[in-house]
């Protein structure tokens, strides 16, 4: 049998008020809270009044919310999933969908800070959650300074909630959190930033400078060279396999998109690639046993110490930039935004947004070599 809950108004007294020793004291200005047990948990929720009148009137709507919440908990058709237990289902939902360790560990970080918050507020159905609580949430992300982070962050919590919550309520909520502007520092560091051919030979000069050991320094050649002429993403590189080399072709799917890509590599890269696997039965620079995100990681590192003691390290840009400049190769080389798409296992809309600003470039200097009628 459940225990009905009683809401309690309650003083925290200021450490200079006279009244300190007494908790009920209804005649100083100190902060009135409130205070009751709901599900063998004590919970305390500030009423934001000075007031006692006032913090009594706060203290029946919550008495009233109770009552109704746990009288509806008592009917046997009730089903009202906590929003602990909606998020836990959710979660299932979504790892039988196969999202990634990495995917997994945002998502569930994002929806435990919105329980944290929700339950601050006595928060805890989805029915209960109001548009206020979508919006002071999202202002609290004030530790979040990218606006792609914000924006990952938004994209998750809106997910979580049209799976928990119902009807206008649930578009009320959605409609609550508004949309997030790219800042201009975050539009800046998207920006495709490839490498010039000056750059990449300077590049690959330094590599056995920093890295003395022969075949790291080999290793670390042939991962550049991979990812210029492919223009692989880093994670799709680390896990690069030596079946998917077969016949001279790279044959990989991408992890990121589950899109499959095909290229003919030049002779040279594929003798290259298989030369550097050190006896690794099945990946080309991946052993196969530690966390592909620590490998990835060990990769990451390498090469920003690389790009810093060639003095070619941009902030927020690290091994992105070898796809960027894949893509400026190829755009130079004349080739469509379509047959890029497909080189890269993106889809044509990502690759258009992303690399306008490159091709409007290109096609500049394509039309400055153009001849032009003199008279």
């Amino acid at each position: 049998m459940l225990r009905k809950s009683v809401v309690t108004v309650f003083v925290r007294h200021n450490g200079s008020c006279s009244h300190a020793g007494s908790e009920f004291y209804r005649g100083c200005d100190c902060p009135k809270w409130i205070r009751y047990s709901l599900n063998g948990k004590q919970h305390r929720e500030a009423t934001g009044t000075r007031t006692w009148g006032i913090a009594e009137e706060k203290a029946h709507e919550k008495q009233n919310q109770l009552d109704a919440g746990q009288n509806e908990a008592l009917a046997p058709t009730a089903d009202r999933p906590t929003i602990e237990k909606a998020i836990e289902t959710f979660m299932v939902r979504k790892l039988s969908e196969g999202i990634s360790s990495a995917t997994e560990r945002k998502l569930r970080y994002h929806l435990v800070c919105f329980e944290k918050f929700l339950s601050a507020r006595s928060r805890f159905f989805p029915s209960d959650i109001t548009t206020t609580d979508a919006v002071e949430f999202k202002a609290s992300w004030t530790n979040w300074k990218s606006s792609v982070t914000r924006q990952k962050a938004q994209q998750n919590i809106r997910g979580f909630v049209r799976f928990a919550c119902r009807g206008d309520h649930r578009q009320e909520i959605l409609d609550a959190f508004g949309k997030i502007k790219e800042s201009k520092a975050d539009s800046d560091r998207l920006e495709p930033k490839p490498f010039t051919e000056a750059e990449l030979k300077k590049l690959l000069a330094q590599v056995p400078v920093t890295f003395t050991d022969s075949i790291k320094a080999a290793r670390v050649t042939a991962l550049i060279h991979c990812m210029v002429s492919t223009g692989m993403a880093i994670r799709d590189t680390v896990q690069l396999e030596i079946k998917s080399l077969k016949d001279g072709r790279l044959r990989i799917k991408r992890q990121k998109t589950g899109k499959a890509v095909t290229q003919k590599l030049d002779p040279g890269l594929h003798w290259e690639l298989t030369a550097v696997t050190n006896g690794n039965p099945r990946y080309v620079f991946w052993n196969g046993t530690s966390l592909p995100e620590s490998a990835t990681g060990l990769w990451q590192t390498d090469l920003r110490k690389l790009m810093e003691d060639a003095g070619l390290w941009i902030k927020g840009n690290l091994s992105h930039r070898f796809r960027d400049t894949a893509v400026d190769f190829w755009l130079g080389a004349g080739c469509s935004m379509t047959e890029i798409a497909a080189l890269l296992g993106d889809t044509v809309t990502v690759v258009e947004r992303h690399y306008a600003d490159l091709a409007s470039k290109r096609m500049e200097d394509r039309l400055a070599k153009l001849p032009v009628r003199t008279w």
